[in-house]
C-alpha cells in the first residue's frame, strides 16, 4: 500500500496496437465544456493518441474520486502490451493532501501546546477517516473503470 492512492497494471493482448487505439478512440470523446450527455456510445472522456492515452470514465454526476487513466500501448510480435496507471485527479489529490496535513497539524497543536488529548484524538480520527474514505472510494472507482476498459477491449463478455 502506498501513501498516495494510485494503481498500475499491465495487460498483454493478442490484438494489434492499432486495434486497441481504434477501440479506445471509438468510445472516447475529447474533454470539452459542452459534453454530450445523451450519447451512450461514449464511455470515456479524454485523449487517445497513437501509442498513449489519458482518459477517465464518463460520468453524469460529479465524482471526486474518479481515476485518471494514463495508458501506453506498445506493439509486440504477438499482439501488444498496455501499461495502465490509475491516478487521482490533481484537484482530488490536493483535497486529500490539504485536509490530511491540516488535521494532522491540528492534532499536533492540541497535543503539544494545549495538552487536550481528546481533541487531538478527534483531529487524528478525522485525518484517518478522510484518508480511508478517499482510498475506499478511489479503489471502487478503479474497479468500475477497469471493468469498463476490459469491456471496451473485449476482455470480458
Amino acid at each position: 500500500m502506498t501513501v498516495i492512492p494510485h494503481k498500475s497494471e499491465t495487460l498483454v493482448l493478442p490484438l494489434s496496437a492499432e486495434q486497441i487505439t481504434q477501440s479506445l478512440r471509438a468510445v472516447t470523446h475529447p474533454a470539452t465544456l459542452m459534453q454530450e450527455r445523451n450519447n451512450d456510445s461514449i464511455l470515456f472522456i479524454g485523449n487517445v493518441h497513437h501509442d498513449n492515452f489519458r482518459i477517465s470514465r464518463k460520468v453524469t454526476y460529479p465524482q471526486n474520486y474518479l481515476p485518471l487513466i494514463i495508458g501506453r500501448v506498445e506493439a509486440s510480435s504477438r499482439g501488444c502490451i498496455i501499461f495502465l496507471r490509475y491516478n487521482l485527479f490533481f484537484s482530488s489529490f490536493l483535497f486529500l493532501s490539504f485536509w490530511s496535513v491540516f488535521t494532522l497539524l491540528v492534532g499536533c497543536f492540541f497535543i503539544l501546546y494545549q495538552k487536550e488529548y481528546g481533541y487531538a484524538c478527534v483531529a487524528f480520527a478525522a485525518c484517518l477517516a478522510n484518508y480511508t474514505v478517499t482510498i475506499l472510494n478511489f479503489n471502487k472507482q478503479i474497479k468500475m473503470s477497469r471493468n469498463l476498459i476490459n469491456r471496451t477491449l473485449n476482455l470480458t463478455p
